[in-house]
């Protein structure tokens, strides 16, 4: 039997994916709904429709799945229930975990820009860039051997762009291993998301590649006020989130992939 031959299975499959319930609701909500169609699959049976036409029209006279699915769960100004916050958070800490180790990241891609292209492209100021004295005094007592207030604030600012990364990297993965191993526990409970499928690669795609967008804005606004110099620092950031996005972009796809197509 092919999904042609079977408006009621295709219809069960789009309302499932459109509740975001526990599943326990989610269960009565579908055996509720499979037996009104196939009440009204056997009543158009006993007016001397064909097997198909009378799922067809089933299915046509039940309305949306979307529109259902929204009148199960009730109001949608209902404030979001403690399954819905805890599905929430048990997201955010993966991601916040991802970010983390993206910017570690970055340090890295910093570290390398400044091997291979040298200090001015990571760490250079735009021309005609004016530091305090203070300011001044402070790069000098670090890096004595620079000669100039320019070229100290650039090795300090290139050395930053890895120094202060790569711990946000470690943190990051320190996060994510705890978190993976708390969900190993015996004791976790393995219980359906209230969330739909799509939310997380959804977020994750839009707020990396936001953050990817932004920072190559940065580096492109940057190349028309200052050359090449400091390009690398926001750069080396704008690649890594850019490579984050598309690494979100591939479960995005697949999840609506797997979502069926929303019916007129």
């Amino acid at each position: 039997m092919t999904s042609a031959d079977e408006p009621i299975e295709d219809y069960l499959d789009e309302l499932y994916s459109a509740l975001p319930a526990a599943a326990r609701p989610a269960r009565r909500i579908l055996a509720e709904a499979e037996d009104h169609l196939r009440e009204a699959t056997a009543d158009g049976l006993a007016r001397g429709l064909s097997e198909s036409e009378a799922r067809r029209e089933a299915v046509t006279r039940f309305g949306s799945a979307a529109r259902f699915a929204r009148a199960s769960r009730g109001s949608p100004w209902r404030p979001p229930t403690g399954a819905v916050l805890r599905d929430l958070a048990r997201a955010a800490v993966p991601m916040v975990a991802i970010g983390l180790i993206a910017i570690g990241i970055s340090g890295g891609v910093a570290a390398a820009m400044n091997a291979v292209f040298g200090a001015t492209f990571v760490g250079g100021a735009p021309a005609g860039a004016h530091y305090a004295a203070a300011t001044c005094a402070h790069f000098l007592a670090i890096h004595p051997g620079a000669g100039t207030c320019a070229r100290a604030a650039t090795l300090e600012n290139s050395q930053d762009a890895v120094a202060l990364r790569l711990p946000v990297g470690a943190l990051g993965l320190l996060i994510l291993a705890v978190s993976h191993l708390l969900g190993r526990r015996p004791t976790a409970r393995r219980t359906r998301s209230t969330l739909p499928e799509v939310f997380l690669p959804t977020l994750g795609f839009v707020t990396f590649g936001a953050a990817g967008a932004i920072l190559t804005g940065l580096v492109i606004d940057g190349t028309f006020v200052g050359g090449a110099a400091g390009r690398g620092f926001y750069l080396s950031g704008g690649l890594v989130a850019l490579v984050t996005a598309a690494a979100y972009a591939l479960p995005l796809n697949r999840a609506l992939a797997g979502r069926p197509l929303a019916r007129n």
